[in-house]
């Protein structure tokens, strides 16, 4: 009777098989730095649009350009967008590095998140002044 050698523990590939590529590189530093930028050009912007937000009332002249119109001085209308656009754009602030972190510790792109929270934030801006100039 012959001996056979052991076979390996459970879960090991046999010797012949190459190592798995490996993961990373300069790629995914590359990736993850400029998505960490535009996600502080994103936090900045909310701020700034948040700021500019409150002056947002005066810039459309919503109050006195007629008596017709049923949103002419509606103060619960107007405080209602605004708080409105502040949770969304406090909710993308907060949103958007938890995906990135998810990404990051998941090896995937981290880049269409910050792009993606980037943009969510132009378009609630945009929503936002659709509704105060009504």
């Amino acid at each position: 009777m012959s001996l056979t050698p052991e076979p390996p523990p459970y879960g090991t590939p046999p010797p012949t098989y190459a190592p798995p590529p490996q993961q990373g590189g300069p790629n995914r530093t590359v990736d993850r730095t400029l998505s960490w930028i535009l996600y502080v050009l994103q936090v900045l912007g909310s701020l700034a649009m948040g700021l500019i937000s409150l002056f947002a009332i005066f810039l459309t002249d919503s109050c006195g350009t007629g008596s017709s119109d049923p949103m002419v001085c509606d103060t619960d209308y107007f405080g209602s967008v605004i708080i409105g656009y502040w949770i969304a754009l406090v909710v993308l602030i907060v949103a958007t590095p938890i995906a990135m972190v998810v990404a990051t510790t998941t090896k995937r792109a981290v880049w269409p998140w910050a792009l993606g929270g980037s943009a969510m934030s132009v378009i609630a801006t945009v929503v936002f002044f659709v509704l105060i100039s009504r």
